[in-house]
């Protein structure tokens, strides 16, 4: 399944803030503090934007399992 621009975006943030968080970080531009709250918002960013491709997936198999169990009863009945 292809995830959505949200989704995308969300990632790609994400990536970018723990990258660059990271790259801050040991070049000793920005301190401790800053650096951990940069790494730690760019993982929220991406667990978020992962949970909900997860929760969209799970919405779309439950829908798909019910047509499936819609059409199997259609073409039991004669």
């Amino acid at each position: 399944m292809k995830p959505t621009r949200l989704e995308t975006l969300l990632y790609a943030w994400g990536a970018l803030l723990v990258l660059g968080g990271t790259a801050a970080r040991i070049g000793h531009l920005i301190t401790g503090g800053q650096g951990y709250a940069v790494l730690l918002g760019g993982i929220a960013l991406s667990i978020w934007g992962r949970r909900l491709t997860n929760k969209r997936t799970r919405q779309l198999q439950q829908e798909n399992r019910e047509l499936k169990a819609q059409l199997s009863q259609r073409r039991q009945k004669p």
